[in-house]
């Protein structure tokens, strides 16, 4: 199958960690490569404002190339190309307020309009993809019409949403989602083929929040690299990192947001020094990540510029000594923070599913995580890891405490972390979303067998 795939708001060669870029870029990334390696054909769209940047170091990548007013092109591999169209938008937020000119843009690319099926992720390609589709329909009826032939089949179209509007809002007890977002979701799941819930939980609230038909919606869980992220020598490790055999290492990895609860994490080392300042002392909490999104106010719905937030955070940093900021590093070197750590803390407010407590959990470090959205289909709360139901920092100072003082407890549960985290396979990521498309309109008009020659 030749197989369209578009993350238009941020690119699969963007570092996560910053910016936009997050564990979505890794699924688009490791999806299409599995469906790459299945014998499938895909072009990946993207018009993220910054380009195909860093994309030269990719592992099989060639130079970018640019098509002039179809924008640049990037060959990853011999079987999956990415796209860069060409639009102004310097944020997503401009990118959100230019669906036509992008859907008028996709149209004009042969590939797009080549594709079998159509995988798009988060709302914006959705619904760029979706006005796309239909004016392709619309011209191709046209000409069809013309010469007595009858109307073209639609390309069936599958959306990731990653993200939910009202369930962020929900969950952050916020009204920081624009209702251009609120609207445009509800009117995705009503016209989508194939939705993809990354757990049941996912699939609940895209019936009970979006009203999306159930008949409509498939689970397919996202995959970890278990030839990158796998369990290794924790000495090794911190020497390669350059930390001390007997710190104690408290990592938390991803954007600075009040959505990821990057605030929970400084709260919390705080109150593990003034509740046990000899663990305190040795304690280094390692923070592997960038500034992102916005601050919201909790509980009264009100939106504050990002600034306000991360000022608040710099404060707090400031003043707990064991915290220190890193940048986020490559995937390469991120398995070594998670070999090297004692645990890792992921106190989301919204989580849809949680990449990196998957990619921890399968290198054998533990994890504290927020009982939220798909957090628990990671962590089996006392087996692998701890769940944690609020994001109040005692209780995550507690969890935190306990872990480090006691290392069987913590060698236990790194063992089923691992265990666990075999269920997560990108190859039956992909598997579970084409094996479902059958069920969707026009299925039975697309070709159904890899091509052969990926």
């Amino acid at each position: 199958m030749r197989i369209s795939v578009l993350s238009l708001h941020t690119s699969p060669v963007a570092q996560p960690g910053q910016g936009d870029a997050g564990g979505m870029n890794v699924y688009v990334d490791q999806s299409v490569r599995a469906l790459a390696a299945a014998g499938h054909r895909v072009d990946v769209f993207t018009a993220d404002p910054g380009g195909l940047d860093g994309a030269g170091g990719l592992d099989g990548a060639g130079g970018v190339e640019d098509t002039g007013d179809s924008g640049s092109r990037l060959e990853i591999t011999e079987c999956i190309t990415l796209h860069h169209l060409p639009v102004g938008a310097t944020t997503k937020d401009e990118l959100a307020d230019a669906i036509d000119e992008l859907a008028e843009l996709l149209t004009a690319q042969p590939d797009f309009r080549a594709a079998d099926l159509i995988w798009t992720h988060y709302w914006i390609s959705a619904e760029v993809a979706l006005r796309a589709r239909d004016i392709a329909v619309g011209i191709c009826t046209e000409s069809a019409s013309a010469v007595g032939e009858d109307r073209p089949p639609r390309t069936p179209t599958a959306v990731s949403m990653h993200t939910i509007g009202a369930v962020k809002n929900r969950d952050s007890d916020t009204s920081h989602e624009r209702p251009q977002r609120l609207e445009a979701e509800e009117r995705i799941a009503a016209q989508a083929d194939l939705l993809v819930a990354a757990t049941p939980a996912e699939r609940r609230d895209l019936v009970t929040e979006l009203h999306a038909d159930p008949d409509s919606v498939v689970v397919a869980r996202p995959g970890v690299d278990h030839a990158l992220y796998a369990p290794d020598s924790q000495s090794e490790a911190r020497d390669r990192l350059g930390f001390a055999a007997n710190e104690a290492i408290v990592l938390y990895v991803g954007r600075m947001q009040f959505i990821k609860g990057t605030d929970v994490a400084v709260d919390a080392l705080a109150e593990l020094r003034e509740r046990n300042p000899h663990l305190a002392s040795r304690t280094r909490g390692i923070l592997l990540g960038a500034a992102s999104g916005t601050g919201v106010e909790p509980g009264g719905g009100a939106v504050r510029p990002s600034s306000a937030f991360l000022q608040e955070l710099t404060a707090a940093i400031v003043n707990e000594p064991s915290v220190e900021i890193r940048p986020p590093v490559p995937s390469h070197i991120l398995v070594d923070f998670y070999r090297a750590a004692d645990v890792l803390i992921v106190p989301s407010r919204s989580e849809s599913f949680g990449l990196v407590a998957a990619e921890a959990a399968a290198s054998g470090l533990p994890v504290i995580a927020s009982a939220v959205g798909g957090l628990p289909e990671i962590v089996e709360h006392g087996h692998s890891g701890l769940l944690i139901a609020d994001h109040n920092p005692h209780h995550w100072a507690t969890a935190i405490e306990t872990l480090l003082i006691d290392t069987e407890l913590r060698a236990e549960l790194a063992g089923h972390a691992v265990d666990r985290a075999e269920r997560f396979d990108w190859g039956k990521t992909v598997a579970a979303v084409l094996d479902a498309l059958p069920a969707t309109s026009d299925a039975e008009s697309r070709p159904t067998e890899p091509l052969g020659a990926c």
